[in-house]
């Protein structure tokens, strides 16, 4: 009966010192980190830098009525698509994120400025808004759901306020 009251108290001194306890600062910062690179692989043209920002399970949703995309089969074909726009360039601003009590996983707002060029025509569209969910899923983050628009002058819907 010692023997196996020891083992159990080795047993859970061993497991216990083996837990990492959620580090709130350190995911605050990875998470800030991923947020600022997300759109690397607009930066470097890369497809398979974009498979590894989404999660498989995905949603994206547009500015464009179609834009409504779920998992990445739906979202590949679109950043497909968007890899022909070069020299994209994001500058960002008014991040806001909250942080899972857990630590691993977050969601986020921001607004952005987008400087690109599409053939031999440049491009700049301002203010845009973009929102979403990253979570970290077996040790790497990842985009589970963005949302990306563009601001509509005056009210689209009216309403008192």
């Amino acid at each position: 009966m010692k023997k196996i009251i020891s083992f159990t108290i080795i047993a859970t001194l061993l497991y216990s010192c083996n837990i990492e306890e959620p580090n709130p600062e350190k995911s605050f910062d990875e998470v800030s980190n991923f947020i600022s690179n997300q759109f690397d692989f607009f930066t470097n043209s890369s497809l398979e830098q974009a498979k590894n920002t989404f999660s498989n399970d995905a949603v994206l949703i547009g500015t464009d009525e179609a834009e409504y995309l779920s998992g990445w089969s739906e979202i590949e074909p679109s950043i497909v698509g968007q890899l022909a726009i070069k020299n994209p360039k994001f500058e960002t601003r008014d991040l806001n994120i909250i942080m899972s009590n857990s630590g691993d996983m977050a969601s986020y707002t921001q607004l952005l400025d987008f400087t690109f060029t599409v053939g031999e025509d440049s491009g700049e569209i301002n203010n845009v808004r973009n929102s979403g969910v990253v979570k970290k899923i077996n040790g790497e983050w990842k985009v589970v759901q963005i949302h990306w628009s563009i601001g509509v002058q005056g009210q689209a819907v009216e309403y008192d306020y």
